[in-house]
């Protein structure tokens, strides 16, 4: 749980944002407030013994350069295992230093507090082999000051899982959301209110052995009035041939192709992979997830540069410390949505998080994201000023379950951005108090 989940203006800020190092009162508040509940969460007594709080949502890889999480996510008991209809309200309260990720040696950043109410309603089913989930989420990003940047967050999300002549089955997957777009990769008051759609299908036949897999996916992506040029339809097809042993694990061996389609920019993307993707549990205590691949993604303007190189997923999971859950993550993959590159952007990121259960009850996690981006881009389709950037995100997670309906959590964390211009450069720190209630 960073501060925001979005993937935004107003002529009115903060007193003292005119001037740099001025008293903010309501941001002094706003810290005393989230910090004297860190200290509730924190001196609560535990209640009977239920089991250890789930992870927390890890931030979602995208195009932009930052793409922070929702505060009031975590969760009552029992997250994962219920069956049926379940309600959850949740209430986030951010505070931001720099709401328009401005560079701050330029000019002088706008803080705000943003509140966002939300009701996720969700239906889960399983039945022997065949289970299907369905999650419908509406909130309303509220800023107290820059009102012109409030926007809802509309998610629409349907998944399942159905059996086909015995041992084979097929996944779809369908989704929607609708949220402001973040001003990592905007950085000024322009407003872009971005729709984002999925639809696919994945197939196998999994059982000891060797069985062939199978996968479709399209993606779109809409953008406000003057972002058009970032609108994006991908299709994404993938083959290959798996293999599973109890004591290997599992092995798929896959030819992967892709096209992305940018209508307003006359521009299309196509990339080929071949490669190879690894699960399994080494031990009770560790879990390895590994995809490599060799790539090469082209773009059908000639001045956009091809990318031929390797592309990889690693996630490594350990438990061997009691009551600390350590993991690492690497990958290389490339983007093809993106509100700067006119091509295509090849984006290589690496996160290091510890979870530490104080209790049954209350746990507190450390984590460091860095991402690197390289945008193919075309300057006779659209002008640019830099062609890398840089972003480190630094944070703290405390998360308190104190009923089986009622959990909290506090967050703060730092975001450090720089390109290789003298242009949208900016640092920014959030706090975030959010609470769940479960019905």
């Amino acid at each position: 749980m960073f501060c925001s989940d979005a993937r935004v203006s107003g002529e009115k800020s903060f007193a003292g944002a005119e001037e740099p190092g001025a008293f903010c009162p309501r941001a002094f508040a706003a810290l005393h407030y989230c910090l004297a509940t860190g200290l509730l969460l924190a001196a609560a007594p535990a209640a009977h013994a239920q089991e250890r709080p789930p992870e927390p949502p890890r931030p979602e890889q995208s195009e932009q350069a930052e793409k922070p999480q929702t505060a009031g996510r975590a969760r009552p008991i029992g997250q994962g295992a219920d069956q049926g209809l379940r309600v959850d309200t949740s209430l986030s309260v951010v505070y931001d230093d720099n709401v328009y990720r401005v560079d701050s040696h330029a000019e002088n950043p706008v803080d705000d507090l943003i509140v966002t109410p939300t009701v996720e309603v969700s239906y889960n089913r399983d039945v022997g082999p065949r289970s299907f989930r369905l999650r419908g989420l509406l909130g309303y990003d509220q800023f107290v000051s820059e009102t012109a940047r409030s926007k809802p967050r509309i998610e629409l999300e349907g998944t399942g899982r159905f059996l086909i002549a015995g041992t084979c089955a097929v996944a779809p997957q369908a989704s929607y959301r609708e949220q402001r777009a973040d001003y990592g990769d905007i950085n000024s008051r322009a407003e872009n209110l971005q729709r984002y759609s999925t639809l696919g299908v994945s197939a196998d036949c999994e059982r000891p052995g060797f069985y062939p897999v199978a996968a479709w996916r399209r993606d779109t992506t809409r953008n406000g009035d003057g972002f058009e040029y970032a609108d994006q339809t991908s299709n994404l097809y993938r083959a290959g041939l798996g293999f599973s042993l109890p004591s290997l694990g599992k092995v798929t061996w896959y030819y992967e192709h892709f096209d992305s389609d940018r209508p307003e920019l006359v521009v299309t993307n196509r990339g080929d992979s071949v490669g190879i993707a690894y699960d399994r549990s080494v031990s009770p205590l560790t879990t390895i997830n590994a995809d490599l691949r060799w790539m090469r993604v082209r773009s059908s303007a000639p001045a956009i540069a091809d990318y031929n190189g390797p592309g990889w997923t690693l996630r490594v999971t350990n438990t061997a410390i009691p009551r600390v859950k350590l993991s690492a993550s690497t990958e290389r993959t490339i983007v093809n949505d993106s509100l700067i590159a006119t091509g295509f952007a090849v984006r290589t990121a690496h996160r290091l998080s510890a979870e530490l259960g104080l209790s049954e009850l209350t746990s507190i996690t450390a984590y460091a994201d860095f991402s690197r981006r390289q945008f193919r881009q075309d300057a006779a389709i659209r002008p640019f000023n830099y062609t890398r950037d840089r972003t480190n995100q630094f944070g703290l997670i405390a998360q308190r379950k104190f009923t089986d309906r009622f959990a909290a959590d506090l967050s703060v964390s730092r975001i450090d951005r720089s390109t290789n211009s003298d242009v949208s450069n900016y640092r920014a720190t959030q706090v975030a108090l959010g609470a769940t209630m479960r019905f």
